[in-house]
């Protein structure tokens, strides 16, 4: 098994900033740890941030949010990428569209990705979503990852892994 570690949006908007809530706070932790896991084990690491431009279409949902060079799209300081970790800037939910995500992981030969990270209901599902129609298998440690509904969580959850296959476990079990 060729795996990834994927960390979503994990930057100041969403965990501490505009969109941020206690339970992305919580997570941070969790998601460390498994990225220090990772990157012992040899794992490759990819953050995916949000980094938006004002025509974006998520700006007409969302307002704004994560624009692009701002300290809300920033990475948080207590998850800071290492030297070999690949950072892939998104405007979409999923960085499967119009980002090297997608050829990235196949130069790596990955067959498996790890999702952490926020929004499961939105980000995390999207890419996961994505994953699964590129033909990669998904884990989602629930652990390491966090909405603003606990309801849309936990539905987000339990979609992904019937719609999906998508193993939901705990960061302790994987890797």
């Amino acid at each position: 098994m060729n795996m990834v570690l994927i960390v979503v949006d994990m930057i100041n908007d969403f965990v501490t900033g505009k969109f941020g809530s206690d339970s992305a706070r919580k997570i941070v932790p969790n998601v460390a740890a498994l990225i220090m896991k990772a990157r012992k084990k040899g794992v490759p690491v990819i953050f995916l941030r949000d980094s938006h431009n004002a025509t974006d279409q998520e700006i007409d949902i969302w307002g704004e949010h994560a624009m692009k060079d701002s300290p809300g799209s920033e990475i948080i300081p207590e998850l800071m990428p290492g030297k070999n970790d690949i950072i892939i800037e998104k405007n979409w939910y999923s960085a499967f569209v119009d980002t090297e995500l997608p050829g990235l992981l196949r130069k790596m030969n990955a067959d498996t990705l790890i999702f952490t990270g926020v929004s499961t209901d939105i980000c995390v599902q999207n890419n996961v979503a994505s994953a699964y129609f590129s033909g990669f298998k998904t884990i989602v440690p629930r652990d390491c990852t966090a909405s603003m509904d606990e309801e849309s969580y936990e539905f987000s959850l339990k979609y992904m892994k019937n719609i999906y296959g998508t193993k939901i476990t705990s960061s302790d079990k994987v890797l």
